[in-house]
């Protein structure tokens, strides 16, 4: 497997059914079936002709998907997405990060499909002296076919500014701080608003109040330290500066329905029949 890309293919079978943390980008194809792919809690929908873009860094699940869901993802390290996206400006990048979905009717879609027929090829030439430089070019092509896909968010977006831009800085700053904050007052005051206002405009922007987006991201982290470790409670509650164990455990049920604990066994016995 090359460290800097690779390109795979995914049934039913082969996808997590738990939250995970993206170690790198990936261009997501859906090219048959559906479903739904959640990124850091919003939910996009997987159907024929669907493109998402995944950042590094970002929690994504698979949930819901048919029996005849069949994707093809591009897998790319960070120092390549910055090969293909280096000549967006930076707003634009900012942008993409939440605004990561297109759908392409059938026209456009053939399109993307002879790209990526292209690019499997491409993928399997290692003999290419070329190669790399082949590859990126053609993801590329398909990163800009995505941008004129979303154009027209992007400009009702610039319409709206400022509300975008409060919710992109507290999204960024959730992410960076909820170890340590976990109270809407804090973050309002980050921003030099009231908290109201962060409410009114989180749920303007993304459907939710502010709380309530730090809280489940917060149980996104827990799920995502559950499944992938083998970190005690306590360790886990250390991590994320809660008094002590019971008190994550209290806050982890309030919001899941289940302890933690629970939460970790169920999602092995899932797992267990595709190791």
């Amino acid at each position: 497997m090359n460290d800097e890309y690779h390109l795979n293919f995914y049934q039913k079978g082969q996808l997590p059914a738990y939250p995970y943390r993206m170690e790198t980008g990936e261009f997501v194809f859906c090219r048959q079936g559906e479903g739904s792919l959640y990124i850091n809690q919003q939910r996009f929908t997987l159907s024929m002709g669907n493109v998402i873009l995944v950042f590094p860094d970002q929690i994504v699940l698979y949930a819901d998907v048919s029996n005849d869901i069949e994707l093809t993802t591009f897998s790319f390290s960070r120092q390549f997405r910055h090969e293909i996206f280096y000549s967006l400006p930076s707003d634009k990048v900012s942008f993409l990060r939440e605004h990561n979905y297109s759908l392409f009717e059938e026209k456009a879609w053939n399109g993307i499909l002879n790209y990526l027929a292209i690019l499997e090829q491409k993928c399997a030439e290692s003999s290419n002296v070329y190669q790399r430089e082949l590859i990126v070019y053609c993801c590329r092509m398909l990163f800009y076919e995505i941008c004129n896909q979303t154009e027209h968010l992007y400009r009702q977006s610039q319409a709206n500014h400022l509300r975008w831009r409060i919710k992109d800085q507290f999204i960024a700053l959730v992410i960076q701080s909820f170890r340590e904050e976990r109270s809407v007052d804090y973050y309002a005051d980050k921003l030099c608003i009231t908290p109201r206002h962060l409410s009114k405009t989180i749920r303007q922007t993304i459907g939710c109040t502010a709380k309530e987006w730090i809280d489940d991201y917060v149980i996104l982290e827990i799920k995502v330290i559950l499944n992938s470790t083998a970190y005690s409670i306590q360790e886990i509650a250390n991590q994320l500066n809660f008094p002590d164990q019971s008190y994550l455990g209290r806050y982890f049920k309030h919001h899941t329905g289940v302890s933690p604990t629970t939460y970790r066994e169920m999602n092995r016995l899932e797992a267990s029949p595709t190791k």
